[in-house]
């Protein structure tokens, strides 16, 4: 594998936050809905770049907005944002789910999420696969660097992975990092990328893996 891979994830999910700027609590159909605004920028720049990234979505999410989730497997991994939305997911697309991202302050138990039939997981700063040895390293899109990224490509590194969620590029921003200033940042960087590898989801470069083996 001479050409460095790029690994793009973004997780759609109910924004975090209940309550918007004006300490206004937000139902979870609004929550949802400024994830699916963000999505759309998201794919604008996918596109733009012709990306294949990977999704990370929750069920709750995907039961809102079903068919916008089976669109997205035309072009996308959909994989799953949390251990037990496998089942839901797989119904709603029709297709197997291969990968696996549990929420930020919980512990992932590799043994189990094998047993329930995923080949990697995806957080706590690394994708570490089910079924050979090794990972890649995680980056988050509103913090990465980007002396550090123009390091990866000089030789060092075949892989990259870089994550962030649909609702950070809404038309609500949660910090100064976020929205329009995140959306310029990803715009530029994948530009820069895609000028020096290749774009594949998840489980296409965990196939590549296996089949080094």
């Amino acid at each position: 594998m001479n050409i460095p891979r790029i690994l793009i994830s973004i997780d759609l999910e109910e924004l975090e936050l209940t309550a918007n700027n004006n300490g206004q609590e937000m139902s979870l159909e609004e929550r949802q809905q400024i994830s699916l605004d963000g999505l759309e920028k998201t794919i604008t720049l996918l596109d733009k770049y012709q990306v294949r990234a990977t999704f990370f979505i929750t069920s709750s999410w995907a039961q809102a907005y079903p068919e916008v989730v089976r669109q997205l497997t035309r072009k996308h991994e959909v994989a799953s944002h949390g251990a037990f939305d496998k089942e839901v997911l797989e119904q709603i697309i029709g297709n197997r789910l291969y990968g696996c991202r549990m929420g930020a302050s919980i512990k992932p138990d590799y043994s189990s999420l094998r047993a329930a039939g995923y080949l990697y997981h995806s957080g706590g700063q690394q994708v570490r696969p089910m079924t050979i040895e090794g990972d890649c390293y995680e980056i988050y899109a509103e913090s990465m660097p980007p002396l550090w990224i123009t390091k990866l490509f000089l030789g060092r590194q075949p892989v990259i992975s870089i994550r962030f969620h649909s609702w950070e590029l809404s038309v609500h921003p949660i910090s100064r990092a976020t929205g329009p200033r995140l959306a310029e940042r990803l715009d530029s960087v994948l530009g820069y990328l895609q000028r020096k590898g290749q774009f594949i989801p998840h489980i296409e470069w965990l196939q590549e893996q296996l089949t080094d083996e």
